[in-house]
């Protein structure tokens, strides 16, 4: 039975895709969920008929891709990278033979790729041996060579002896990089090694990659190591050891062996005390000397405290990136309280309240309130596509150019439009802004407004009745020519407009949103009250409905009432 492996919501998941047709998607009932914010409530279907899997998407919001590709419809193979929104899993236990992929059996299969390193070195990956032929002179594990007993040889104690050295480079405060070339000096001076490179992987489906090589002309030479050395080091955390290749008659066919004259080599996983991420290699082209097991036992010691030494150090730069970003957030939470309003204008014959409550430290929504230069007042709500810094950065970019704007004496449309160029301009394609402007004239109580694509304003009349304010034109910087429409509504004597973003009403806890008739029954229960109270009342129902579980997104309510007149 085929199975789909990855991480969700931080978890590392294995879902099996029984024969017959499975469905995937957000929902509980579906017969693989999948718990992400960014997969759809039905997202794709599985079929496998007991040899061929393959994957349909049923329409789901961000798309099925395969290996980094979208598809709609598509077979897939063992090793496969499938991602539903933002979601990647792999696919695992599928007999590649009933793939359709001739070279997926070919002797081939057993080649590893090794990507190059950022300085230029490379490596080419090309069969030791077949798998079902591996056959080492010496394996040795993490636990024999931690172990008491003393080296034999004096090329083995000679290694061991630098290991002290070692663990004090390994323990200075030095660039990576700095530290790969001084482990692979010493490594290099000790052992009588031809080459010596170190390969690091991110994660456990990457092919390892080299970071550093001794010597450094060695860079420009290719390193040959097949798929089951790679994978019985990886997965094994076996340090390996290989002697009289060249004479061994299993690589009479492997040219690129005899091309490199390589006589014996050791491989050590980097192993970190909890995950192995990365490998040492080291070979040796003399045909009068070998490795021995001490050496190995050696090498593998070196390769652990460099393992352990890599996942410190980044980790280190981790909490450096998390202070860095931390601070920058700090800033722009600061950018962004200068230009939200920190007090609402008086406005007679009304009551105002507005609150936001941001899902991260900087919020990607905005809302304003304003008199015009004519005495008419301007209220705001809007939510930027996104959320985190970017968001945050065109958020403020907006309010900046609605402040500027709002002084021009021109009605709802024309500024939607000023403002709609504004953003297409300063922003990218994925970019855009929702958006309801409204102009309150104080003497007409006529509000003239303009729905960029935002959610659906509410007007609550005094008698209970409710009417909503429907889009008239398309988000902000969506396409590059956009017209709005303007609408009008008159404001009655006792009535409500509520302002709100979709963080109120798709507020979820599991699969359950808070939604409008939620939204509009706590209005209409506190509608006699005054607005301060209504919003306290509407957000504690909104924070009772999600109990425990994290806002998703940004909350923001902005209310307008007129006073009944006497």
């Amino acid at each position: 039975m085929p199975y789909l492996s990855g991480v969700v919501a931080g978890s590392a998941c294995r879902f099996p895709v029984p024969e017959g047709c499975s469905t995937l998607g957000r929902a509980k009932d579906r017969d693989i969920h999948v718990a992400d914010r960014s997969v759809s409530r039905q997202h794709a279907e599985l079929q496998f008929d007991g040899a061929h899997l393959r994957v349909r998407d049923v329409g789901s919001s961000n798309g099925t891709f395969l290996n980094g590709q979208s598809v709609q419809d598509a077979q897939l193979r063992q090793g496969d990278r499938v991602t539903f929104g933002t979601v990647e899993l792999r696919v695992e236990d599928l007999d590649p033979a009933n793939g359709d992929d001739p070279a997926a059996t070919s002797a081939g299969d057993d080649q590893a790729s090794l990507a190059a390193s950022p300085a230029g070195a490379h490596a080419t990956a090309l069969a030791f041996a077949p798998p079902e032929s591996l056959n080492t002179r010496a394996r040795v594990g993490l636990s024999e060579a931690r172990g008491d007993t003393a080296p034999e040889s004096e090329a083995g104690r000679m290694l061991l002896r630098v290991l002290t050295e070692a663990g004090q480079v390994l323990a200075a405060n030095r660039p990576l990089q700095e530290t790969f070339d001084q482990v692979l000096a010493m490594v290099e001076r000790i052992t009588p090694s031809r080459r010596v490179f170190l390969l690091t992987r991110d994660d456990a489906d990457q092919d390892p990659v080299v970071r550093a090589v001794r010597p450094a002309h060695a860079a420009g030479s290719d390193l040959m190591l097949s798929r089951t050395i790679t994978r019985a080091v990886l997965e094994d955390r076996e340090a390996l050891l290989l002697n009289d290749i060249r004479s061994d008659p299993r690589f009479a066919a492997q040219e690129s062996v005899i091309l490199q004259n390589v006589r014996s080599a050791m491989v050590a996983p980097l192993f970190d005390n909890k995950s192995v991420i990365g490998l040492l290699y080291a070979d040796s082209d003399d045909p009068l000397q070998s490795y021995d097991r001490d050496q190995l036992r050696a090498f593998a010691l070196m390769a652990n405290l460099i393992g352990v030494k890599i996942t410190h150090a980044r980790l280190t730069e981790m909490e450096r990136e998390r202070e860095r970003i931390a601070q920058e957030m700090a800033a722009a939470a600061e950018v962004q309280r200068t230009l939200l309003p920190s007090t609402l204008p008086d406005v007679s014959g009304y009551q105002l309240d507005a609150r936001q409550i941001p899902s991260l430290e900087v919020a990607g929504d905005l809302y304003d309130v304003g008199r015009l230069p004519d005495g008419r007042v301007m209220v705001v709500l809007g939510d930027v596509c996104g959320k985190g810094l970017a968001a945050a950065m065109l958020m403020s970019n907006v309010m900046a150019g609605l402040r500027v704007l709002c002084q021009e004496d021109v009605g709802a449309r024309h500024l939607a439009e000023r403002l709609h160029r504004e953003v297409f301009q300063s922003s990218d394609e994925l970019r855009f802004v929702t958006l309801f402007l409204g102009l309150l004239d104080l003497q007409t109580h006529r509000l003239e407004y303009v729905n960029a694509g935002h959610n659906p304003p509410l007007i609550l009349a005094a008698d209970g009745s409710v009417s909503t304010l429907d889009a008239t034109g398309l988000p902000l910087g969506m396409l590059p020519v956009s017209p709005y429409e303007s609408g009008t509504v008159e404001l009655a004597p006792g009535s409500m407009l509520c302002l709100y973003s979709d963080g109120i009403t798709e507020a979820e806890r599991g699969e359950e949103l808070f939604g409008e008739d939620r939204l509009l029954d706590s209005l209409r229960r506190r509608h006699s009250q005054p607005v301060a109270a209504i919003a306290d009342g509407l957000l504690e129902d909104v924070t009772r409905h999600l109990q425990d579980t994290p806002a998703g997104d940004d909350v923001t309510l902005l209310l307008l009432k007129r006073l009944a007149e006497a």
